[in-house]
């Protein structure tokens, strides 16, 4: 996954990324009206008098409200006051956001790093995972999750099993709520349609997808034993097309050996995370990759990139373009994003696809152990005059009508027809 949803992993990773909030700060409440709804939150027109630290005109301010030793609510607000410290109060009412239990007035909301409820001993918790994705290494995760049955705490030790049957453990290092809210304590009973996701730190690169979770020791002998074998194995036709062609720069040299027509099963469609075109055909990419020049190479650029092409220069990634224009819309944005999308991230419809090369890798022996590691390296820095061959170097979607002409790929910040590597393929 990593490697064909780069692009994707650093938007996620924005998105979700908690902003700086507030730290050791106390604010009591003198005026709280409920004032509308936005979502799943409520809102309250508030007065308040800080206790401690400080309330911030530059990044959001997020609470959370204990009462009699549990978390009962989340708040969060941005300050149209500027900064407020202690005994200070705002000139104009605030709009508070929560989500849980209504504000009153002579209420206290406590920055995250206070909120200290009362945990149980021995404490026990267990929920699922979605589809996850990878941080910045590969034993990073994160994604949403369901199912929440108990207290979670940043921190936790857990323990998972995912569709694949693999178990691992980990820690968690971040809760997020709705995209608003970033406690360090996950309360009970949130709404089962409220959007939560954590960030992990595995101690393997066993995927965090499609899991069930549990606190250390939840996970009985008996039941990892009795859930590895109902993970579906993945099948699908394939076809070794000889392919025997090299594209060449001053800088690479990539020698295409084979394309491995793969047309997955769609009766494992039930198990699919991300939806699967099954209507089109897919390929394999094997093939070497060297370093001719006398410089560090980025090879994942062109492998991002390699897609058939035609000898004019159009790529076959216009079927499956993420940013392609929709013609009933034609404003500034979406032409800024249409350009873009083909001069700048040429080949990004592989994102779509990173679901079928799972597939295909599910089906090679020892993908983990033997072709893995390789793989990988073809995504970070290659020395001059290093090689590294792959079965798996990337894959290609086209509908069965396409015409195959060639293939190629593109150096440079921008798309430029005298930086194409292109070379006629027969068939």
């Amino acid at each position: 996954m990593k490697s064909f949803t780069f692009y994707l992993i650093v938007f996620l990773i924005v998105a979700l990324s908690p902003t700086l909030t507030a730290q050791n700060t106390k604010i009591q409440l003198t005026k709280a009206i409920k004032a509308g709804k936005q979502d799943k939150f409520e809102i309250y027109q508030v007065q308040f008098k800080v206790l401690s630290g400080e309330i911030s005109d530059q990044n959001t301010n997020e609470f959370s409200v204990v009462q009699n030793g549990t978390i009962k609510a989340y708040a969060y607000f941005s300050s149209t006051n500027g900064k407020l410290t202690a005994s200070q109060s705002p000139k104009y009412d605030e709009y508070v956001y929560v989500l849980g239990s209504p504000l009153v007035v002579g209420q206290t909301l406590v920055s995250h790093d206070l909120a200290t409820p009362t945990l149980p001993a021995n404490r026990l918790f267990s929920f699922k995972t979605d589809q996850a994705f990878l941080g910045t290494t590969d034993k990073e995760f994160f994604g949403s999750i369901s199912d929440v049955k108990g207290i979670l705490k940043v921190g936790d030790a857990i323990e998972y099993q995912n569709f694949k049957g693999q178990r691992a453990k980990a820690k968690i290092t971040g809760i997020d709520i709705a995209n608003a809210i970033h406690p360090n304590i996950l309360m009970e009973g949130l709404p089962s349609d409220v959007m939560v996701s954590i960030s992990i730190t595995s101690e393997s690169n066993a995927d965090f997808s499609k899991a069930s979770v549990t606190s250390v020791g939840g996970l009985s002998a008996s039941n990892s034993q009795s859930a590895a074998p109902t993970a579906q194995k993945v099948t699908g036709k394939t076809q070794i097309i000889p392919a025997n062609v090299v594209l060449k720069n001053d800088e690479i040299k990539i020698t295409v050996h084979n394309l491995i027509k793969f047309n997955p099963d769609p009766a494992t469609s039930q198990f699919d995370v991300f939806k699967v075109d099954y209507s089109l055909d897919y390929y394999i990419v094997d093939a070497t990759l060297e370093n001719i020049s006398k410089h560090e190479i980025d090879p994942g650029e062109y492998l991002t990139r390699f897609n058939f092409f035609s000898p004019d220069g159009k790529s076959a990634d216009e079927f499956l373009r993420l940013f392609k224009k929709d013609n009933t819309q034609n404003d500034d944005v979406q032409k800024q994003a249409e350009l873009i999308d083909k001069m700048a991230l040429g080949g990004t419809s592989k994102i779509k696809l990173a679901a079928i090369m799972v597939k295909y890798q599910e089906m090679l022996p020892d993908f983990e152990q033997k072709h893995k590691p390789i793989l990988d390296q073809l995504y970070q820095k290659m020395a001059p005059g290093q090689q590294l061959h792959s079965v798996a170097a990337t894959l290609l979607g086209v509908p069965p009508s396409y015409k195959i002409e060639g293939l190629g790929t593109w150096k440079g910040t921008f798309f430029n027809k005298k930086n194409l590597l292109f070379t006629p393929l027969k068939r």
